[in-house]
């Protein structure tokens, strides 16, 4: 048994599509631990298995820029009207009367509405494109269930289904995040660590007798850590930021929160 500190950080997508690739294999990556297989070269592969098997949600993680010609009336009125993407008519020069369409949009759209060829459209993020933003979150899985009630990201999570913690990928032992409560002297914390090394003793002893890990699981409590993968728009995440580091927030949340808050927007904000 092991017990950390929560933490969160920024993942900021390289540029061009291979670091659009990249993005999607590091997210896709999260859910199964797998992180140990990510090579110089295996993204495309990687992107290329999850189009073929439908795993969709993993390619939202891989956001697409756009600077779209004016005249191509039909490729830009479909994204204008598509509620996945973010659209925005300016002139990135106004003495040459040219409008420009700019779009935000993810992978995920592109594939499932037959429309790979608009890569050709692909940029880098000009200040009219409205940013999406990449977290990574390592914490407790009741934490993690107040993040995803934000259902207009994008979430990659670690599966409890697939992550055997009796193998020695994982130490064999469970890990588990310290509460914004926790003090070693404090009598509580004699009680909880008690009732987390039997959650772990008992979830070793059923994968012994063969049980698999998304069934051994159900004995693991909501202090179990977690890393959990979060993609959106910087609207979606200024809305965030307004649930989450209000005083009526979970406190565990809210460390969390006002940690990434620092790191988008500095301390000042």
């Amino acid at each position: 048994m092991k017990l950390i500190e929560s933490k969160v950080e920024l993942i900021e997508q390289q540029p061009g599509l291979e670091g659009m690739y990249k993005q999607i294999e590091l997210a896709g990556r999260t859910c199964y631990k797998s992180e140990d297989k990510i090579t110089e070269d295996s993204a495309k592969e990687f992107v290329d298995r999850m189009i073929k098997l439908g795993h969709g949600a993993m390619l939202e993680h891989g956001t697409v820029y756009l600077h779209i010609p004016f005249g191509d009336v039909l490729v830009k009125d479909f994204y204008k009207n598509n509620k996945y993407s973010k659209y925005k008519q300016t002139s990135l020069d106004p003495e040459s009367g040219v409008v420009d369409v700019l779009v935000t949009t993810n992978l995920r759209v592109l594939v499932e509405n037959n429309r790979l060829d608009d890569l050709q459209y692909v940029c880098e993020p000009t200040e009219y494109h409205e940013k999406r933003i990449t977290a990574r979150f390592t914490c407790d899985r009741g934490v993690s269930h107040e993040i995803v009630r934000h259902r207009v990201m994008s979430f990659a999570q670690e599966s409890q289904r697939y992550v055997g913690y009796d193998k020695d990928k994982f130490g064999s032992e469970v890990v588990f995040i310290k509460p914004h409560w926790y003090e070693e002297e404090f009598p509580a914390c004699l009680t909880w660590i008690e009732a987390l090394k039997e959650a772990e003793k008992r979830y070793m002893e059923l994968r012994e007798f063969g049980l698999q890990p998304q069934d051994a699981r159900g004995v693991l409590p909501n202090a179990t850590k977690t890393e959990i993968v979060v993609t959106g728009f910087e609207s979606d995440w200024k809305h965030f930021f307004k649930l989450r580091t209000a005083g009526a927030a979970h406190p565990d949340m809210r460390k969390l929160a006002v940690e990434l808050k620092e790191l988008m927007y500095g301390k000042e904000v």
